[in-house]
């Protein structure tokens, strides 16, 4: 689920994209169709390619599909294997026909953060029918036969954002009352349709909780009007949401426009409670002016993906079903279950907090300090 462009510079020269949620926009490299996100736009490899990785990505237009191809690339690199990835720009039909060209080029295992959750079901069966594995992150397919998914639930990370802010609520007010303002995102994404269905659903068991969901498209301006909209209707908003860190910074400009960008504690402080935990969220909860973002792991999505790949796909086993651990994610444990697709690492999401959220094992902290891409905050700066 994070929509303004990176630097040029400082995110190539680091590798490489975006977004509960969800990501930053960010300025792609001058490439073809199915160049990898590197400084040369060509296909890498650290060892003698073992293995070959093709990864066709959705986009390179935000920060979290950046950093789900560069965390690929980067596992790839220290297996000594080859990589390449294709930039489908948000075109459906651009993904298919890249995916299909991959098959062409007979990789080991074809990763995918599909554009179209059922668009790209055909082209995945075509490599399954070459004796190509599948893997998936991010954004699960409804069907096909994939080797594994890796990804998280929506529904549950709106659900968490709205228990975050009724717990703002109950510390201000000594009781869950109040108006919050949801200021959400396009319909068309499946991702923020479920993150507003969740927090419309939690809601909906508080009667003196006013709240007013507001279309803002995941846009940063839309955002800011939908905030500055409601100040001037007269509205005494308490807490304001975006279901992305990116058009949060609509809200973040709103605020200052309103003189009202307090920090928690101090009197007009309005409650913020974000989705997807990029770094803009890490840092404005330290310095106190955010109260909670939900956060999905992006950084995982791609490791663990590679990591069931070599574990068991490669060998010729399923991955199991069951639990997974792995005290390097700030999670720690989650479940492999069944689904349409096959077997799916469910991702949890979790609340970043005033206690945590310098631990660096959010994916945020990672993706700048481990994976070097620096996150652009110039717009709210």
């Amino acid at each position: 689920m994070s929509k303004k462009r990176l630097s040029l510079l400082a995110l190539f020269l680091a590798l490489g994209l975006i977004l509960s949620a969800c990501g930053q926009q960010t300025t792609p490299p001058s490439q073809g169709d199915t160049s990898t996100a590197t400084s040369t736009g060509t296909t890498t490899s650290t060892g003698d390619g073992e293995k070959y990785i093709a990864f066709s990505n959705k986009g390179l237009d935000y920060y979290f599909w950046t950093v789900c191809q560069v965390g690929a690339q980067k596992e790839c690199e220290e297996r000594g294997w080859k990589f390449e990835a294709s930039d489908a720009k948000l075109d459906s039909a651009r993904q298919f026909d890249q995916f299909v060209n991959f098959i062409n080029k007979k990789p080991d295992a074809i990763m995918a953060d599909p554009n179209d959750s059922e668009g790209l079901i055909a082209a995945a069966d075509q490599a399954v029918a070459a004796g190509i594995p599948v893997a998936i992150v991010d954004t699960p397919l409804t069907g096909g036969d994939i080797a594994v998914t890796v990804a998280f639930d929506n529904y549950d990370a709106g659900t968490l954002a709205a228990q975050s802010i009724v717990k703002a609520l109950e510390a201000k007010y000594g009781e869950a009352k109040g108006t919050v303002v949801n200021c959400y995102g396009a319909m068309s994404s499946e991702a923020w349709r479920l993150r507003k269905e969740g927090m419309d659903a939690e809601f909906a068991k508080y009667p003196n909780i006013k709240y007013i969901a507001v279309p803002a498209e995941g846009e940063i301006s839309k955002t800011q009007d939908a905030v500055l909209n409601q100040y001037a209707a007269g509205v005494e908003i308490d807490a304001l949401h975006t279901p992305s860190d990116n058009p949060g910074m609509g809200l973040v400009s709103a605020l200052k426009m309103e003189n009202k960008w307090f920090k928690r504690g101090e009197d007009g402080h309005v409650i913020i409670v974000t989705i997807d935990g990029e770094p803009i969220a890490n840092k404005f909860i330290e310095q106190g002016y955010y109260d909670y973002s939900i956060a999905q792991d992006g950084y995982a999505y791609s490791a663990i993906a590679i990591e069931m790949l070599e574990k068991y796909t490669f060998k010729g086993e399923k991955v199991p079903l069951g639990p997974y651990e792995n005290k390097d994610y700030y999670w720690e444990k989650c479940e492999i279950v069944d689904s349409d697709a096959g077997p799916y690492v469910k991702v949890p999401a979790y609340e970043i907090n005033p206690e945590n959220c310098t631990d660096p094992r959010h994916w945020g902290i990672v993706a700048e300090q481990k994976l070097g891409i620096k996150y652009d905050m110039s717009a709210v700066e």
